[in-house]
């Protein structure tokens, strides 16, 4: 098994999974996955928690934003979002709870999302 797959299956182990963050680590590895993409700061945090446990699955950024419109646009602008999570909240949370400037900044980026419809502030998956 290749080192990065030990780390993954160490990190979903022990780790804090989310459907985005299992999709990072899963593409990465070269698995098949649901292509699943943060929607908030929450899912956010839980992929740079994966990215703190598994240093390696930023060599494979390529491969994630090969997973969809979505992670494209979102790989393409991560040094921004992370600094801006990092900066704004802390990584886990460590600097406050709420991340309102990184949450405008991923709706930003992620503009139209295919399958999402929104309603107000509530969002809804067609597929």
């Amino acid at each position: 098994m290749p080192e990065i797959q030990t780390k993954v299956l160490n990190w979903i182990a022990t780790g804090r999974v989310g459907a985005s963050s299992k999709a990072m680590a899963m593409a990465a590895c070269g698995l098949p996955n649901d292509g699943s993409y943060p929607h908030d700061p929450g899912d956010l945090n839980r992929c740079l928690l994966l990215l703190e446990a598994v240093p390696d699955v930023r060599d494979h950024f390529d491969k994630i934003a090969a997973l969809g419109v979505v992670w494209e646009r979102l790989i393409g602008r991560w040094a921004n979002i992370e600094a801006s999570f990092l900066d704004e909240a802390g990584l886990n949370w460590s600097k406050a709870q709420t991340a309102p400037k990184t949450y405008a900044l991923m709706r930003d980026v992620k503009g139209e999302e295919p399958g999402v419809v929104r309603f107000g502030g509530v969002s809804f998956r067609t597929r």
